[in-house]
């Protein structure tokens, strides 16, 4: 592209990006990212605010910096040799002799980015990006970049962001703030932490975010051709969220012969961050890639304005609102099964630490005898004491089988400190 047009958009730039706007603090802790040269990767799925990530970072760094968004079609045209016109346009705003800060915006959609990256490394320049496809961490970026940058890994808001977001003081000890804090509990856990949906209390953005992802991230990205059977097999996957599911049922219900393009569209959805899968806990690595995996959607608004007959399913929306939590913790997650069934466990180093079960509530005798089953076989077969039981109201801790069981509210446990 013209380097003139280049300098036209660059300078639109900086001026929409220092408009001021009310930011939410992530529980993302800057201060190592902001020090030293390592290159900053922060991936995410669209529109979980990554960008304002950036703004919150612009005003916690000492020096100047300039802020590139590659989303914006004006850089349809942007040419590899236009890498070279940025730096004399950054020189002409900031002066040739000060140190810039780079903050570069959806990276992604650039070729060759990782070169020119690099190379501002070298320079001792130091680099924030961002992106919404899980590319940016590819062997080939990863050979660029080795020993030089720094992963953040960002989601829609958390619980505690949300409240933040709604000026709700997190403290339920009162009773007023208590009310405060269950009536935010049930508005996330319907409509999820996308800020803007949050923001403009309009649950149906969820929905054009996820066809924007599937169309503009997945379908169009990787050339996907039989439309038709891919969004059946979507649909299915995120209606039987927490359920585990076999490749011989995928054939079915959607169509696709080939094993492997089922295994390639299910990487699809974890590639753009709006999805993921465990599997089954075993010792044998061997039979771990052979059991049944679980699918879940990494934001709790898709379960409203996506899935299929999902809505009033309260008891797996809560199993899928743990586990974005246990993922947004960094937990390295697997579900048990032997006799019975516990719903996460939590891998540490080389074994099992902890055991958590999630129900909606424990008041139906079957239920309650299913779950604590479930949980002390998982508590028996790694050799722990202490289980978690995660319910909408329940709380409480009793000893059974000498082994401790504390039940707690998600809303609560969504608001400790501890990292379980």
């Amino acid at each position: 592209m013209e380097k003139e047009k280049l300098r036209q958009v660059l300078h639109d730039q900086q001026k929409l990006f220092s408009q001021k706007e009310e930011l939410v603090e992530r529980e993302v802790y800057l201060d190592k990212y902001l020090k030293g040269n390592e290159i900053i990767v922060i991936t995410g799925i669209r529109r979980c605010g990554k960008s304002s990530l950036l703004k919150i970072i612009s005003k916690k760094l000492k020096e100047d910096f300039i802020y590139i968004t590659f989303d914006d079609i004006r850089l349809s045209d942007f040419d590899i040799k236009n890498f070279e016109d940025i730096g004399d346009i950054v020189a002409e705003i900031h002066g040739i002799n000060t140190k810039v800060t780079y903050l570069l915006d959806e990276i992604q959609n650039v070729p060759s980015w990782e070169r020119w990256v690099n190379n501002l490394f070298t320079r001792e320049i130091k680099v924030f990006v961002t992106g919404s496809n899980s590319s940016l961490l590819s062997s080939e970026i990863s050979t660029f970049l080795t020993g030089r940058n720094k992963i953040i890994r960002l989601y829609p808001f958390s619980f505690k962001e949300f409240l933040l977001f709604k000026h709700i003081k997190p403290d339920y000890k009162l009773t007023d703030e208590r009310r405060g804090i269950l009536s935010g509990f049930n508005e996330y856990f319907e409509k999820g932490g996308f800020p803007l949906i949050i923001k403009n209390n309009d649950l149906e953005l969820s929905k054009q975010y996820f066809e924007d992802i599937l169309n503009k991230d997945i379908i169009n990205r990787y050339g996907i051709k039989k439309i038709k059977e891919f969004n059946d097999l979507v649909l299915y996957l995120f209606s039987n969220v927490s359920k585990t599911y076999s490749y011989s049922t995928l054939k079915h219900v959607s169509g696709i012969k080939s094993l492997s393009m089922i295994k390639n569209y299910i990487e699809y959805l974890k590639n753009v961050f709006i999805a993921s899968t465990i599997n089954r806990f075993d010792y044998s690595v061997k039979k771990q890639k052979v059991s049944s995996s679980k699918f879940y959607v990494l934001d709790n608004s898709f379960l409203k304005t996506i899935a299929f007959n999902f809505s009033e399913n309260l008891g797996r929306r809560l199993e899928n609102l743990v586990f974005i939590e246990l993922i947004r913790r960094g937990f390295e997650v697997y579900y048990h099964a032997e006799k019975n069934e516990c719903d996460f466990v939590i891998k540490e180093g080389l074994k099992i630490t902890k055991a958590i079960q999630v129900c909606l509530s424990l008041d139906n005798p079957v239920t309650k005898e299913r779950e604590f089953s479930g949980l002390l076989e998982a508590l028996r077969r790694h050799k722990l004491n202490d289980g978690l039981i995660l319910t909408l109201d329940k709380e409480g801790e009793i000893k059974k089988d000498d082994k401790n069981i504390i039940i707690k509210p998600v809303w609560k446990w969504l608001l400790t400190t501890e990292k379980i």
